[in-house]
């Protein structure tokens, strides 16, 4: 084989490997190009999902919003129609005995027929009936103190916190300064409990009368309760 074969097959070797290359460069290229454009429309893809669950969200929100607003605006007219409604607050305190009442227990309509009974020129007798009892504590000797008022229409009974001695330990009478509780028992079967500091005062309807009390400290384990009747 001469000199010039060998060269020649030489050549066609190079250049054989030459193509080779340039074809697996351009393989390489085209399926890294290929990857990159499925990765770009996998990216897009994402994107835009994502941009329409932002967009949809966001609506959401707007309506929401807008909700609330309507919301509100009508919970301010309420507003304002309770404030017209109830103009100071002696009538949202009387509104406010009229919700306990009636969680109480105590029936809408025979609140109603009270309240409607009520008149501005209300009279009182001039006579007041004055009597004493004791409170009762749970350190107490007695085993029960009632006063009745008005031929028993209306029976009274307390009790209270037993006063302290010097060394801490409770006393057989009650602590004027702490917190009483007094019973008013009716010869209809009701029951209206009062709690607070001395003085207390309540009113209980009967009857077709009022009959307004007052509760003031007395001497050591008493209490004074005093009455007025009154027409409604």
């Amino acid at each position: 084989m001469s000199i010039g074969m060998v060269h020649r097959k030489e050549l066609q070797k190079r250049r054989n490997r030459r193509i080779w290359g340039l074809v697996k460069f351009l393989l390489v290229v085209g399926l890294c190009s290929g990857v990159g454009y499925y990765g770009y429309q996998i990216g897009i893809s994402f994107a835009e999902a994502e941009v329409l669950r932002w967009k949809s969200s966001y609506e959401s929100q707007v309506a929401e919003n807008d909700k609330l607003k309507i919301e509100l605006g009508k919970d301010k007219a309420t507003v304002d129609q309770l404030s017209q409604l109830l103009p100071n607050d002696e009538i949202r305190q009387l509104i406010g005995v009229v919700t306990r009442k009636a969680n109480d227990g105590v029936e809408l309509s025979r609140m109603e027929n009270i309240i409607s009974g009520i008149t501005k020129d209300a009279k009182c007798s001039g006579e007041i009936d004055t009597k004493r009892f004791i409170v009762l504590t749970p350190v107490s000797t007695e085993d029960a103190s009632t006063v009745s008022f008005y031929r028993g229409l209306i029976t009274l009974a307390g009790t209270g916190v037993p006063s302290l001695n010097e060394n801490g330990s409770p006393e057989a009478w009650f602590d004027p300064t702490n917190e009483v509780t007094v019973n008013f028992m009716i010869q209809n079967g009701d029951q209206q409990k009062v709690s607070g500091t001395l003085p207390l005062y309540h009113s209980v309807i009967t009857g077709g009368s009022e009959y307004r009390f007052s509760i003031t400290a007395g001497r050591t384990s008493f209490v004074d309760a005093s009455v007025q009747q009154c027409d409604l």
